[in-house]
């Protein structure tokens, strides 16, 4: 499989997490190789951001790209949605600081990128595939942490812990790391916290845009605060996950390996990402062409052209618990 990009430029409006303010978007196609670009155009000059590893600003309540003067945040769930449609290279046009929230999860891209259709280009598609394991450890919680071990079939492993709150608890999934079982298992995933959190936030000016209708609020006194329930009994782990392969996708690569995370989150996550650009003994980039496309690593190259190849697909955004 080639790189791909989108087949034509899509538009969407949408609101601001944080700002509660509509944000405008373009998703424009992209040569080979260019990788993820996002264009702010609300400044001038319009001041370009690269999806890096190297561009996080800052990872406090969701994943941030450029710098203090110009960035972009809440890109981890168009990110992974990307990954989930194997889209390397796109221009993302952005009017704003912040991505549109949608629902919380990443279904709306994918409906929205789908409707732009895949375009798959001249280039062969790179991958990492992990040839010793990594590892990033939180020095201030040793038990939070994220590693990555050679593994022959491309999967991730995390982990949730929230001891005090009896709604999420603890909870634990392995997938395999394909863009089909993204699709499949965990686009529908939505964003979640605390009415505590809630309440913190918009004293301090944030979740301004945050409703019932875009993320998953659990009150320690009343419960779920969402009166159509959960998409899946265990939301709150895949959501998580969701947001790790975002981050990941950073790179602009796919990995071959298995990713182990333990209460983790998006600092980990780039975190993550950064070591594995910079620890090349570690790591073997590997070009995939069609001729060997068909080896063991095609499970890693399964992504679906369209959605209409993702079994169910239009059931997984409204099923609920």
């Amino acid at each position: 499989m080639n790189q791909r990009t989108v087949a034509r430029t899509i538009r969407h409006t949408g609101i601001g997490l944080h700002s509660g303010r509509p944000v405008h978007l373009e998703i424009h196609p992209a040569a080979a190789h260019s990788g993820i670009r996002f264009i702010r155009t609300d400044l001038s000059p319009h001041v370009e951001i690269v999806a890096h590893p190297h561009s996080v600003f800052d990872t406090a309540l969701a994943t941030r790209l450029g710098t203090e003067k110009a960035y972009v945040s809440t890109v981890e769930h168009l990110m992974a949605a990307l990954f989930g449609l194997g889209i390397d290279n796109a221009r993302v046009c952005v009017d704003a600081a912040e991505m549109p929230i949608v629902d919380g999860s990443a279904v709306p891209w994918l409906i929205l990128l789908d409707e732009a259709g895949v375009e798959e280009l001249e280039a062969a598609r790179s991958i990492r595939v992990i040839k010793k394991p990594l590892e990033v450890v939180d020095p201030r919680d040793p038990t939070r942490f994220i590693r990555v071990e050679p593994s022959k079939h491309p999967r991730i492993t995390y982990s949730i812990d929230f001891r005090n709150n009896a709604l999420i608890g603890s909870q634990s999934l392995t997938l395999s790391l394909t863009g089909r079982s993204f699709c499949e298992a965990l686009s529908h995933a939505r964003t979640f916290c605390t009415a505590e959190e809630v309440d913190f936030m918009r004293s301090r000016g944030l979740a301004r845009g945050g409703s019932l209708e875009n993320a998953i609020v659990v009150s320690r006194t009343e419960g779920l605060l969402n009166s159509s329930g959960l998409r899946a009994p265990d939301e709150f782990v895949r959501h998580k996950i969701l947001d790790c392969i975002g981050d990941l996708a950073l790179l602009g690569t796919p990995i071959s390996g298995h990713i182990i995370a333990h209460k983790a989150g998006h600092d980990l996550h780039t975190a993550l990402a950064k070591l594995l650009i910079e620890e090349s003994d570690a790591v073997e980039i590997r070009t995939v062409t069609a001729k060997n496309s068909r080896s063991s690593l095609a499970r890693l190259l399964d992504f679906p052209s369209s959605l209409s190849e993702v079994p169910d697909f239009s059931s997984l955004s409204l099923v609920t618990g």
